[in-house]
């Protein structure tokens, strides 16, 4: 059998630690530093959770205006909703500009609506109302001046425009 000192047997333990020590020490670095990549990943995915939760609950409500009424045109709508309102009789005229298809699932139809002296009141009212319509409405433009007539009275002319599912 082979003799070898203590000095020389403890030596050789020490370093079959030391090899055995080393590699487990950076197998537990790179996990450590896995670890905190998964959990970066992680906190990344539960905001797009959230983004997402948000935006299908936004077109859901979206895709439900469009399935509660139905209504022919983007005059019609905005004969309902001036009338709701009180202002069928100062509406000066709609015209229509047209209507084109929109990301293939939809369509838009568009007009242009005159109302002639009104209050500032009465066009955040009916604004209010194209708002919360039960349908898909938006307005594109709005153009306010002075009555000529009255001064404390506003002309407007508002761009608006109607989508509709195919």
């Amino acid at each position: 059998m082979i003799k070898v000192s203590r000095r020389t047997f403890y030596l050789s333990i020490v370093a079959l630690l030391a090899v055995l020590m080393v590699p487990a020490f950076v197998v537990e670095r790179s996990s450590t530093a896995d670890l905190n990549a998964i959990k970066s990943r992680r906190a990344e995915l539960s905001a797009l959770v959230s983004e997402y939760g948000s935006l299908s609950s936004r077109v859901g409500a979206i895709e439900q205006k469009t399935s509660l009424t139905k209504v022919s045109g983007v005059a019609n709508a905005m004969e309902d909703i001036a009338s709701s309102v009180g202002l069928k009789g100062k509406m000066k005229s709609i015209r229509g500009l047209g209507t084109r298809e929109v990301a293939g699932r939809m369509t838009e139809d568009s007009a242009e609506v005159q109302i002639e002296k009104v209050t500032l009141n009465e066009i955040v009212n009916i604004l209010y109302r194209i708002e919360d319509a039960p349908m898909i409405l938006s307005v594109k433009k709005t153009v306010i001046k002075k009555s000529f007539e009255n001064p404390e009275l506003l002309n407007v002319t508002l761009t608006v425009a109607l989508f509709t599912k195919k």
